[in-house]
C-alpha cells in the first residue's frame, strides 16, 4: 500500500496521483528504479483535482510526518513532462510548475524526503517557472536528492528555487538539507533587459537550521543561453543557522547569499569552493513588506577554503562585467539606516582564499576581497575581515611588467 505499483501505476503513466494515493492512504511513499514521468499536459488537464494529479501534495488530509523515499538519487528519478501545465489559482492559470508542494495555508511538519533525482526538464518547460520541493512546516528534511535542469519561466515573474521548505519563523525547528547534490541548470535566454529572476538552489529557515555536505557543481552563467544570475544557499527566518561541510566546484554565482528577511547567530565554515565567482554576499534593498527587508546578525564565516575564478564574472546578463570576489555586499540608498541597519557584527575570520584575477588590456585586475556592488558602502564594524589567509596568483612577471606599464605611461605623460 505504500508503492505506486500498488495502486496500479505503470512506467509511462503520470506517477503523481499514484504517489499521493500512498501520501493519503499510508503517509509514505517509496519509488523504485526508473525515470518517472510527472504532471499533465492534455487538453483536459485542468478538469478534476488538478494540484493531485500535476504535482506530489499533502496537507489538505494528512499533514505531517510524510515519507517520500527513492531507490537512489542515481536510480530514481522524478521528470516533469514536457509542456507541462501549471496549476489553476484562484480560477487564473499560474506560471509556476512546482514537483512537490504542501498546502501553504498549513504548516506541515516532520515531513522525510531522500533517494531521488529531480528532473525540471525545463528545455521543453521553458514557459513555466519551475520549483522543486516547496514545503512550509518545520523539521522538514532532504536528503541524498539530486536537482537538475531547473530554471526561470518566459514570464520572468517568479524565482527558481529547487528546495524551498522551512516555516516563517526562527522559533520553530529548522529545515535540514544533508548530501544533496545540484547541477545542470536550465538554460534561460531570450530574458529581459531589466531584472532576471535568480535560480536559487536552497533556500530554508527556521531555529538550528542545518545545510551541510551537498554538494553544487558545474552550475553555469552564461550571457547568452544562461542568463539567470546563481545562488547556491540562502537563508530566510532563521537563527542559529549551521552552513558547513558543503562543496562548491566551478559555481558562477554566490555560493552563500542572502537578501531577505531577519537571520542571526549563524557560522559557515569548513565549506569548500573551487573556481567560484563569489563565495558570500550579504544584500539590503528596499521591499514593499517592511518585514522583508534583510536583517544579518552576528554571523561568524570560517575555516573556509576558497579558489576565486580567473576572468570575467557578471552579476547580470547585460551589465559590464567584473572581477570575481570573496565576499560582497549591497546597502541599498533607497532603505532608511537608521530603521534597517543590514548588517551587524558579521566577522569573517580563518579562511584560506586563493584570489584570481582577470587581464584588462595590459594591466590585471585581481579578485576583491571584500566588494560593494552598488548602494552605501559601509563602515568596518559591520563587516569584519579578521586574520584571513589571501594568495595572490597573479604572476610575477606580469606584476614586474605593469610596474613597467605604469612607468612608461608617466614618462609619456610628462612628456606630452
Amino acid at each position: 500500500m505504500n508503492t505506486p505499483e500498488y495502486y496500479g501505476y505503470k512506467i509511462g503513466d503520470n506517477i503523481a496521483p499514484y504517489i499521493n494515493k500512498c501520501i493519503d492512504t499510508t503517509g509514505e511513499c517509496y519509488i523504485s528504479e526508473g525515470i518517472h514521468i510527472l504532471g499533465r499536459n492534455d487538453t483536459n488537464w485542468h478538469l478534476g483535482h488538478v494540484w493531485s494529479d500535476s504535482c506530489i501534495c499533502w496537507g489538505w488530509n494528512r499533514k505531517h510526518s510524510v515519507k517520500i523515499i527513492g531507490a537512489g538519487r542515481d536510480k530514481t528519478r522524478l521528470k516533469w513532462i514536457d509542456n507541462c501545465n501549471a496549476a489553476y489559482i484562484y480560477n487564473k492559470q499560474s506560471d509556476v510548475i512546482t514537483m512537490v508542494t504542501t498546502n501553504w495555508n498549513e504548516y506541515c511538519n516532520d515531513n522525510w524526503i531522500e533517494g531521488i533525482t529531480f528532473d525540471g526538464n525545463y528545455e521543453n518547460n521553458t514557459k513555466s517557472t519551475m520549483l522543486g520541493i516547496r514545503i512550509r512546516g518545520a523539521n522538514n528534511t532532504i536528503k541524498s536528492c539530486k536537482f537538475i535542469n531547473f530554471g526561470v519561466g518566459t514570464a520572468q515573474t517568479h524565482e527558481t528555487f529547487q528546495i524551498i521548505v522551512g516555516p516563517d519563523s526562527n522559533t520553530m525547528k529548522g529545515t535540514t538539507v544533508v548530501d544533496n547534490y545540484f547541477t545542470l541548470p536550465g538554460r534561460k535566454s531570450n530574458s529581459s533587459e531589466k531584472h532576471v529572476p535568480e535560480n536559487t538552489c536552497v533556500a530554508v529557515g527556521g531555529y538550528d537550521v542545518l545545510v551541510s555536505d551537498n554538494v553544487f557543481e558545474n552550475m553555469d552563467f552564461n550571457v547568452v543561453d544562461q542568463q539567470s544570475p546563481l545562488h547556491g544557499i540562502s537563508l530566510a527566518f532563521s537563527k542559529n543557522a549551521k552552513i558547513a561541510n558543503n562543496k562548491f566546484i566551478n559555481f558562477q554565482g554566490a555560493c552563500v547569499y542572502f537578501d531577505s528577511w531577519t537571520n542571526e547567530d549563524f557560522i559557515i565554515e569548513n565549506n569548500i569552493a573551487k573556481n567560484v565567482w563569489q563565495f558570500f554576499q550579504v544584500t539590503c534593498q528596499h521591499w514593499d513588506n517592511p518585514k522583508q527587508i534583510s536583517f544579518n546578525k552576528n554571523v561568524l564565516i570560517t575555516n573556509n577554503e576558497i579558489e576565486l575564478s580567473k576572468g570575467n564574472c557578471y552579476w547580470h546578463w547585460i551589465q559590464t562585467p567584473i572581477v570575481s570576489n570573496f565576499c560582497g555586499y549591497v546597502y541599498a540608498p533607497n532603505v532608511d539606516h537608521k530603521t534597517y541597519p543590514a548588517f551587524e557584527n558579521i566577522v569573517i575570520t580563518k579562511n584560506k582564499v586563493t584570489l584570481g584575477f582577470r587581464e584588462i588590456g595590459k594591466t590585471f585586475e585581481e579578485s576583491s576581497k571584500l566588494y560593494c556592488f552598488w548602494g552605501n558602502k559601509i563602515t568596518d564594524d559591520k563587516i569584519k575581515m579578521i586574520d584571513n589567509q589571501f594568495v595572490s596568483t597573479v604572476p610575477l612577471a606580469s606584476k614586474k611588467k605593469n610596474l613597467f606599464v605604469k612607468f612608461m605611461d608617466w614618462i609619456k605623460r610628462l612628456f606630452k
